[in-house]
């Protein structure tokens, strides 16, 4: 059995048939953008997914043994034109973005879909033309966090950034230039 998939999920994709469904969560500041591969309306961990249908397409998602970062894109195709104005308002450079892959059975929603991707959006563009308006996501994997640097700075600022009300480094420029004659007055 592959990893976190659960035993109920492995009974259906092991079934004679399938009913498949991808969803997607794209977390911005002004809300969440939830959609499904499907009609309608779903609901996976207490949020409501809107049916993006046929427009809705990902990237295949590669998964290797290598420890690297893989990019997935996510297009949107004869969307909505209040998600063609959150490309071009929203800051979405490094929100999270997550795909499941589920199954439907005669009830819905499959508990506990597999997670396939979970990542941080790099680029989002947009087109507009006359009969549809298209937006492409590409996100990097968490993996891309790896790559990432991080620098740190022995100052009271970067200091209280992680320990807020610590003040051991607030003392720090005060003996950076001090003279002090050590064994004096022995």
């Amino acid at each position: 059995m592959a990893r976190d998939i659960t035993s109920g999920f492995q009974t259906e994709i092991e079934a004679d048939s399938i009913n498949p469904c991808i969803l997607v969560k794209a977390e911005f500041d002004s809300g969440d953008l939830l959609l499904w591969s499907g009609l309608g309306q779903i609901m996976f961990n207490g949020d409501t997914y809107n049916g993006a249908g046929q427009v809705l397409s990902i990237s295949p998602v590669e998964e290797t043994q290598a420890l690297r970062a893989n990019s997935v894109s996510f297009e949107l195709s004869g969307v909505d034109p209040t998600i063609i104005a959150l490309a071009n308002t929203e800051q979405f450079q490094g929100r999270t973005i997550t795909a499941w892959f589920g199954a439907l059975d005669d009830t819905g929603l499959v508990s506990d879909p597999y997670k396939m991707f979970s990542g941080l959006i790099d680029t989002m563009s947009s087109k507009s033309g006359r009969e549809k308006a298209t937006v492409v996501i590409v996100a990097e994997s968490d993996l891309i966090d790896l790559r990432a640097k991080k620098e740190r700075r022995y100052t009271p600022e970067d200091h209280k950034a992680e320990y807020p009300g610590d003040t051991f480094f607030d003392f720090v420029p005060g003996i950076q230039d001090r003279k002090i004659t050590w064994g004096a007055g022995l």
